[in-house]
């Protein structure tokens, strides 16, 4: 008898020490992420450049703004240099603010000096984004386009209905991300997803003033933060329907936002 219980003690000690080094190799290591060709998503039908922007629409319906810093703008096939690309994806109905609401603030010099980064804003087909596989092929072919940007270190930034679309497509392609940032979120992942997830670093703003949004989102900020690799995950007191800012700081950490960015992008 008491052989039998040592024996399923120790199997029991196996599983947990299996189960331990799984999360630790599954934090450390992300899928890969391939390039598809597709040429609805890739040739332009409309197009403009403003000297900070350029514009494109494609065949797929998509609309988007892209911005290169200027000492890589005539040199986008330069594939050693290695830019960063956050890829900001707005609230519903909100999509034609969003390059004035996110777009500036992403290439503000605070988030730009601390390293060079692309940012893409994406403008829903619809009034809001749905389908992972269209939002996939519309970056993937933005890629081949852009080969100055780092495919390994892309930044998913959303706010709202964006914010729970970005985990949504985190985990639906989860070698496309580096890193998530999220503002008031509502996406709540499957236990299966969060395993896909692990190695994806995670920034979680909500407000428990948020009435429908925080009660959704609060679990799966403390979920992200204990699982996934150096996540943050912050509940405000007051405030309402908010969104990460450059200027935030981590409570109870002496870190800022642009502390944990540059963790992600160097």
């Amino acid at each position: 008898m008491r052989k039998s219980i040592k024996i399923t003690l120790l199997a029991f000690f196996a599983l947990i020490v299996i189960c331990a080094l799984f999360f630790l190799v599954k934090q450390n290591f992300r899928e890969d992420f391939a390039l598809n060709f597709d040429a609805d998503y890739y040739w332009t039908t409309k197009n403009f450049d403003d000297s900070v922007w350029f514009y494109e629409k494609v065949p797929a319906g998509f609309e988007y703004y892209l911005y290169i810093p200027k000492e890589f703008r005539n040199d986008r096939h330069n594939s050693a240099a290695k830019l960063p690309l956050i890829v900001a994806f707005h609230g519903s109905c909100a999509k034609y603010s969003s390059r004035g609401q996110f777009g500036r603030m992403l290439i503000d010099p605070k988030l730009q000096n601390v390293k060079k980064s692309a940012v893409l804003v994406l403008l829903s087909r619809g009034d809001y984004y749905s389908t992972c596989h269209d939002v996939s092929l519309i970056i993937q072919n933005l890629l081949l386009k852009n080969e100055c940007i780092d495919r390994k270190c892309i930044i998913g930034f959303g706010h709202s209905q964006g914010a729970e679309f970005v985990v949504k497509l985190a985990c639906y392609e989860p070698g496309l991300f580096k890193a998530v940032i999220s503002g008031s979120g509502y996406y709540q992942p499957s236990f299966f997803e969060l395993l896909r997830i692990l190695p994806i670093r995670f920034y979680w703003k909500i407000s428990k003033y948020d009435k429908g949004i925080y009660e959704q989102g609060y679990k799966t900020g403390r979920l992200l933060k204990k699982f996934c690799k150096d996540s943050v995950n912050i509940e405000l007191e007051s405030r309402e329907h908010c969104w990460v800012e450059i200027d935030d700081k981590i409570p109870d950490s002496g870190r800022t936002f642009l502390d944990w960015y540059k963790s992600v992008v160097q």
